[in-house]
């Protein structure tokens, strides 16, 4: 009887060892992936901005080049 409790024991403290680690592990791949979707949302705002400044600045650009050209054509 004492070591049936004993081992009732170490079985549950195992299945509770157990579950703590499938949480862990769990918790551990879900961490990463919203590391990962941050870092890809980042990137993507940061490729947006890059675009649009690279729009922003052909087009200032575009409308130097045309004011010298009329400006020299005069």
């Amino acid at each position: 009887m004492f070591l049936d409790s004993e081992l009732d024991d170490i079985q549950a403290a195992k299945a509770r060892l157990s579950a703590r680690c499938d949480l862990r592990r769990q918790l551990l791949l879900l961490e990463s992936h919203a590391a990962w979707a941050g870092f890809r949302r980042k990137l993507s705002f940061a490729s947006l901005g890059l675009s649009l400044g690279l729009q922003v600045s052909t087009l200032a650009l575009g409308y130097l080049n045309r004011r010298r050209a009329q400006r020299s054509g005069q």
